[in-house]
């Protein structure tokens, strides 16, 4: 059955790349963390994952956000892989078993400690798999620094007519002005892949909380066709989410939001 998905997978992903070059896989995995014990997680996450990377892994990029305002998972990890083939041969545990065979007794032991704690967070968790092309899907001011706790927002929304569709006229509605002439830093979209996932989910990085706001507030410019166009094809109701950037992978370790973190 594990060699039958996989094929179904690689398969899908061929006739993504026949469609739009350089798709992406984003596995995305949501954590009900107390907000009392999110910077402990943190921590704890941070130590795991830099111990964790390796030549066995086939992770791409990796981006850790805390909740702010919705209803939402406290903790979201979004995990990107070149293709649906690299995220199912992503093998964590291969590179934990091969750095724990190379510690002491005593650094064995203090690790399986801390991987007992970690791990505990989570119970309980979800997961999905979107897909999406950074070329055609995504669109980002030049030069932004991302090492910083930004504001970061994500729609999700379901429809009855074409998901690409539905998401390019979000884009031409609002994620392109607002980047090209407005203080959004960047912005996009992504697709169901796998999962229990929305259809669609727009995303969007702001510098704060207080540029979010005047970005909502402020039409920079409009696109009646476009917004008539993704309207019309919404399907029941939306959710809305406001999280915050902590960390994401760079050089081969998470990177703490912030500098010298």
């Amino acid at each position: 059955m594990k060699n039958l998905l996989l094929s179904i997978s690689v398969l899908f992903c061929v006739f993504l790349s026949a469609q739009n070059p350089a798709p992406k896989i984003m596995e995305t995995t949501y954590l009900d963390v107390h907000p009392t014990k999110i910077s402990r997680f943190v921590e704890l996450h941070k130590i795991m994952f830099d111990f964790t990377m390796g030549e066995e892994r086939t992770l791409e990029d990796s981006w850790v956000y805390r909740h702010w305002y919705g209803s939402g998972a406290t903790i979201v990890i979004m995990d990107i892989y070149p293709s649906a083939e690299a995220a199912v041969n992503d093998d964590f545990w291969a590179v934990m078993r091969r750095k724990m065979g190379a510690l002491s007794e005593e650094e064995r032991e203090a690790m399986r400690k801390t991987f007992q704690e970690w791990w505990t967070y989570f119970d309980g968790h979800t997961d999905e798999m979107r897909t999406w092309n950074p070329e055609t899907d995504f669109v980002g001011k030049p030069d932004v620094d991302w090492d910083i706790p930004f504001v970061f927002v994500t729609g999700s929304y379901n429809t009855a007519g074409n998901m690409r569709e539905m998401g390019k006229a979000y884009m031409d509605w609002q994620t392109r002005p607002n980047v090209e002439d407005g203080l959004q830093l960047g912005g996009g979209v992504t697709y169901h892949y796998k999962g229990a996932g929305s259809d669609i989910q727009l995303f969007g990085g702001f510098k704060n909380i207080q540029e979010f706001a005047t970005t909502v507030s402020t039409q920079v410019s409009d696109n009646p066709e476009a917004r008539k166009t993704f309207w019309s094809m919404v399907d029941g109701a939306h959710a809305d989410q406001i999280y915050v950037h902590v960390g994401h992978l760079e050089e081969g370790v998470l990177n703490l939001a912030g500098k010298d973190k």
